[in-house]
């Protein structure tokens, strides 16, 4: 179902599982001022070694973290500020530059470009220069062998179904004729630099000419959609690998199809060839990661330990390391003579809800991908991590009132559940509809969503808020927090619900949504509306929580992780 207003408002979008790491890693690194500790690296990105091989970089919706590729201790974080989602990056041949995608901060002359490629300092972080031209996230960057040109490519949906190249040194724009049908997700040049390739949404491929742009050749044959390319080391074969599960290779000067690997992965999302491009490796939407000979065409190993797709692979210069991210929020280092994993990186993912414990010893989290993590307020690190429901983007999680239930509220089936707070065990569900108010809203196209959720001060009765999509209307429901089963309807009326609230003994309900700004209140016993009085107004906010003690704030911020700050003596404000 689609997001109701006033979670597209409030939301913070884009996360994954996590365990505990297995890497000297320390994701304290380049902490903005006034924090005292972070929880959570950003959303993952994609995963590249430096062209020389002494670091491993990690794009993520903060910036791009560097590790060690041998032991994967963290070396540095590379953040910056009010820039949103920058996933998309590449290095420069020379290794001194990172060329990575970005909501653009000023546009074009026509007023028409939103996103753009900047071209940041490796050592710094600065940004050097910027490339506009994107009406969409970009989706992907690349720099020809002898980093003369750069490459973008953005989903760009209707009108601007293109990629777009540069010349570095003059800043010329040459424009691409896009044969794409949807927009463009990948651009990759070869390594002889000539040419570079395009995927995006269709069951094909295309080559272009890397200086003039103009379209060369088109690789069919995939009966699902292409998501990845890769050039052999010499330039001479092109493997791509579909959704449909197979890896074709072609003969990349004439196009030619010359065979094909059936994988069981799921779906190929990722391929990379050695440094001696002796191996192919490929990552599926299962989680495992092929390894396949390209002398005998056989499979060589498979390497498990991912529990989400693959979303990127990058082997590693000198041929010993195969890094792996995943949207299970970690990148995985693989030895390519053992296939043993050699360290696991963790806590990448995308945080939008927290809240503390009662005892103020810990932080659960609810992320994109609809799991649920524990963490230590004093320290940071992981404790816990289970699923909050399937398949569903946790936007709003909280504790009850004596700390051994968390209610988390999620957008698979418009639902909230109950769960154990130690064990994750399931102790109830909050089912808003029954089968009638089901089939009304299917024939009605009318969608809903449930949105804010709080427990009364005795821990018995949850109040949660929500509104119907389509027809602008909110509502406030009183539940048995043991059962689950609905109590009374308190409010059911025009305007999108936005907060609610118990008073301090509980006897009043408290409001917050489309109402002109105004704060409206409930007597929790008999649903009668009442005035509001000064007490009644909401103190804190969702995405600043104080911690029990009063000592220490915790922010979810717009990047998708926790920020703890020691709290100041007014409380902070967004």
């Amino acid at each position: 179902m689609k997001t109701s207003f006033f979670l597209i408002f409030t939301a913070i979008i884009v996360s994954v599982c996590c365990f505990p790491s297995t890497a000297q890693d320390n994701p304290q690194i380049g902490l903005p001022e006034g924090a005292i500790a972070r929880i959570g690296r950003g959303a993952l990105g994609e995963v590249h070694f430096s062209p020389d091989g002494s670091q491993l970089a990690i794009s993520t919706a903060i910036g791009i973290w560097f590790h060690d590729p041998q032991t994967g201790k963290a070396l540095k974080l590379l953040p910056r500020p009010n820039i949103r989602s920058p996933y998309a990056f590449a290095f420069s041949p020379d290794g001194n530059r990172i060329g990575i995608g970005v909501s653009a901060k000023k546009r074009n002359a026509s007023r028409s470009s939103r996103y753009s490629v900047e071209v940041w300092d490796a050592t710094t972080g600065e940004a050097k220069e910027m490339r506009l031209g994107h009406l969409h996230n970009v989706k992907s960057i690349a720099f020809s062998p002898d980093g003369n040109y750069i490459a973008s490519a953005s989903f760009s949906g209707f009108n601007n179904k293109t990629a777009h190249l540069w010349n570095v040194q003059t800043g010329k724009h040459i424009p691409i004729r896009s044969r794409h049908s949807k927009g463009v997700n990948l651009v990759v040049f070869s390594l002889d630099g000539p040419t570079f390739a395009t995927v995006g949404s269709d069951n094909a491929a295309y080559l272009w000419d890397g200086k003039t742009g103009n379209h060369k050749i088109t690789l069919t044959g995939h009966t699902k959609q292409v998501a990845y390319v890769a050039y052999s080391p010499d330039s001479k074969i092109i493997a791509t690998g579909s959704y449909d599960g197979t890896i074709r290779l072609w003969d990349a000067t004439t196009g030619t199809h010359q065979t094909t690997l059936t994988s069981a992965v799921g779906g190929v999302r990722a391929l990379a060839y050695s440094p001696d491009g002796n191996i192919i490796v490929c990552g599926g939407g299962n989680g495992n990661v092929q390894l396949w000979d390209t002398q005998t065409l056989k499979l060589k190993s498979t390497l498990t330990g991912h529990t989400e797709r693959v979303k990127s692979i990058a082997y590693a210069p000198d041929g010993n390391t195969i890094a792996t991210g995943s949207s299970d929020g970690t990148v995985r280092l693989w030895d390519t003579a053992t296939g043993k994993s050699k360290a696991t990186l963790t806590e990448y993912m995308r945080i939008n809800t927290a809240a503390y414990s009662p005892d103020g010893k810990t932080i659960v989290t609810g992320n994109q991908e609809g799991k649920v993590h524990f963490w230590d307020a004093s320290t940071a690190k992981l404790k816990n991590t289970f699923t909050g429901d399937k398949d569903g983007i946790i936007f709003n999680i909280t504790y009850s009132p004596d700390g051994k239930t968390i209610a988390v509220v999620s957008s698979y089936n418009d639902r909230v559940l109950l769960r154990d707070a130690k064990t994750g065990k399931h102790k109830a569900t909050l089912k808003h509809f029954g089968l009638i108010d089901t089939i009304f809203l299917l024939l009605q196209n009318r969608e809903y969503d449930i949105g804010p959720i709080a427990y009364s001060p005795d821990g018995n009765t949850i109040v949660t808020g929500g509104d119907y999509y389509t027809i602008e209307k909110g509502t406030i429901y009183l539940w048995d927090a043991r059962t689950g089963i609905r109590k009374r309807v308190i409010f059911k009326g025009p305007g999108a619900v936005r907060t609610v609230a118990f008073s301090k003994d509980g006897k009043r309900i408290i409001a917050t949504g489309d109402w002109n700004n105004k704060i409206r209140v409930w007597h929790a016993a008999t649903g009668k509306e009442l005035t509001p009085t000064l007490a009644d107004a909401p103190s804190g906010s969702k995405w600043l929580l104080p911690s029990p003690d009063g000592t220490t704030t915790a922010q979810v911020s717009q990047d998708g992780t926790v920020l703890i700050k020691e709290r100041k003596t007014t409380l902070e404000k967004e």
